[in-house]
C-alpha cells in the first residue's frame, strides 16, 4: 500500500499538532516541524479545516490547532478521505480500468482482502495512539 505524499503530510501535520495539543502552530512552524514546504501545509490545513480535523485562526495570534482530542482522530478516516478516488491498481479505477484479465483475475480479490485489512488496522488506530509521548504528555499523564 502506498499513500499519496500530501496524506502522508496530513498525517505528519496531525501528529505535530498532536504533540502539544493546547499551543497553536503556525504554517511555518508546521513546515519547519515536519519539513514540508509552507505552501504545501496550507494547502493540506486547508484540507484538514474542511475535514473538520484542525480549527484555524488568522492574524498575528493564530494559527492551527487539532479541532478535537487526539484519541477520538481515526488513522483510518483521515486516509480514506484524502486517498478518496485513488485506486490501489488498475482494476479498482471507478471506470473499471483497462486491465486485459478483467473479470476473470483472481489477483483483484487477494489485492481487495489486503487493502480491507490495510484500512482495518487504520480504523483501530487514532492519532493519540500513534504520538510519541513528550516531555509535556508525560506531565499531563502523570497528574
Amino acid at each position: 500500500m502506498r499513500l499519496l505524499a500530501s496524506t502522508d503530510f496530513a498525517l505528519r501535520i496531525l501528529l505535530k499538532l498532536g504533540e502539544d495539543p493546547a499551543r497553536q502552530l503556525s504554517t511555518e512552524e508546521l513546515s519547519a516541524g515536519i519539513g514540508v514546504p509552507r505552501n504545501h501545509v496550507q494547502k493540506i490545513v486547508q484540507d484538514l479545516s474542511a475535514a473538520g480535523l484542525v480549527r484555524t485562526q488568522r492574524g498575528a495570534r493564530g494559527g492551527v490547532t487539532l479541532a478535537r482530542p487526539a484519541s477520538e482522530i481515526h488513522i483510518g478516516a483521515i486516509v480514506r478521505r484524502l486517498e478518496a478516488g485513488q485506486a490501489l491498481v488498475e482494476c479498482f479505477r471507478a471506470d473499471g480500468g483497462a486491465c486485459c484479465f478483467s473479470p476473470t483475475c483472481r489477483l483483484a480479490g487477494v489485492l481487495a482482502r489486503a487493502q480491507d485489512g490495510f484500512m482495518a488496522v487504520l480504523d483501530a488506530t487514532t492519532l493519540a495512539a500513534c504520538l510519541t509521548a513528550t516531555p509535556h504528555m508525560v506531565a499531563d499523564e502523570a497528574r
